[in-house]
């Protein structure tokens, strides 16, 4: 069931992709998790079908598709595999949409044909220790120095830390105080005076690669400047795409396949002589979960469907899309442990594996409390106006 009506090539990706990480990335979904390591052969294997650079413009060598489309991709590639669907997500998404948005030609052609082929991989880093929704806060400092900027200080929750090529790193340049003294820098893992830190051990995505950045006199060329201090507006308007194709479709997959795994073990297993899905109290919990799936499927899919109509939705959409998504997906791989019983608790089965993955997705990227604060802005403003 969709509450949007995909258009034939919309479904056949859908569907493609949906075989091609059904057959190849959950087979060793379990493994990439459990030894915490980055699945980089995933992104090859998308690479080589086509499921790379999929927001790229054409002339970047990328396939030019539209949000929504980007939205299938994500949700399909996370059913099987968060963690592939996240390390695709940190090059794909706010990476790609900064340099093109805002990178010189020159920074265009040096990273985004290789970008978009999985030649190299892209790592966003904006959160600090003392800075994570609030960006105002960032201290990591970027002095120029004849045609270098000298940068020190470190970065925390950098996904794909490990695995990336180049970063994108927030840092405070000049003395203007707040947003308007911020701006980024594209960095080479190879950065002298640039030390990539172990993994993080969190709870979950634990294949991302996520490790600390710590800068200490690196010398960056002055024109890997990408993101000038004062133009923080013109970032927020690329990031608005962003916020939808990314986090929550992840979110809506890792809830589907969370729910599919679910329904599947109540009808192989069967207790006080019948299968545990006769029992009426747990089709109405299916019931349930399945209509909280839907309704943030329908969110989703309308502020893609929006933003590619008319360039960007108001920003309660997308954040009232990441609300749901992140809290349904939290409500329904929680319940899908209860389903499991003693199995949910297993890592020999994928249901603790989802709500430790769909855990995480409702902290990154703002967390859900952040995003309330944006939808009651728009509400104050009158911005929502429904």
């Amino acid at each position: 069931m969709y509450p949007i009506v995909l258009t034939d090539e919309q479904r056949a990706i859908k569907n493609a992709v949906r075989r091609l990480a059904t057959e190849k990335f959950a087979p060793k979904a379990a493994y990439w998790d459990q030894t915490y390591t980055p699945p980089l052969e995933n992104l090859q294997i998308l690479a080589e079908n086509g499921y790379t650079g999929i927001c790229l413009p054409e002339e970047y060598g990328g396939s030019g598709l539209g949000v929504f489309e980007n939205v299938l991709i994500f949700e399909e590639i996370s059913r099987a595999c968060a963690n592939t669907a996240m390390l695709l997500n940190v090059t794909e998404g706010a990476a790609s949409r900064v340099i093109i948005g805002l990178g010189t030609e020159e920074q265009k052609q040096k990273y985004l044909r290789k970008m978009g082929k999985a030649e190299i991989l892209a790592a966003w880093s904006m959160s600090e220790p003392n800075a994570g929704s609030d960006l105002a806060g960032t201290q990591t400092k970027a002095v120029l120095r004849g045609g270098e900027y000298i940068v020190n200080g470190s970065k925390l929750w950098c996904t794909a830390a490990q695995v990336a090529d180049v970063f994108i790193v927030f840092v405070r340049v000049g003395e203007e105080d707040g947003l308007r003294g911020v701006g980024a820098l594209l960095i080479d893992k190879d950065t002298s005076g640039m030390t990539i830190g172990k993994h993080l051990d969190l709870i979950g995505l634990r294949g991302t690669g996520m490790a600390e950045l710590v800068f200490e006199d690196a010398r960056v060329p002055a024109e890997n400047l990408i993101l000038r201090p004062g133009r923080m507006k013109d970032l927020f308007t690329l990031m608005a795409s962003d916020r939808i194709a990314g986090n929550p479709p992840i979110a809506l997959g890792i809830a589907q396949a969370a729910f599919t795994a679910a329904v599947q073990h109540l009808r192989d297993r069967s207790q006080f002589g019948k299968a545990l899905i006769e029992n009426q109290g747990l089709q109405w919990l299916l019931a349930d979960m399945a209509t909280s799936i839907e309704t943030a499927r329908a969110l989703i899919y309308n502020a893609a469907l929006r933003t590619d109509a008319n360039g960007g939705v108001p920003i309660y959409e997308t954040s009232m899309a990441k609300i749901v998504a992140n809290e349904m997906a939290v409500k329904v791989t929680n319940q899908a442990i209860q389903m499991g019983g003693s199995f949910g608790l297993s890592n020999e089965y994928p249901f603790e594996r989802y709500f430790r993955d769909a855990r995480g997705l409702s902290i990154g990227y703002g967390t859900t409390e952040v995003h309330r604060n944006s939808v009651a802005r728009d509400i104050v403003s009158g911005a929502y106006n429904c």
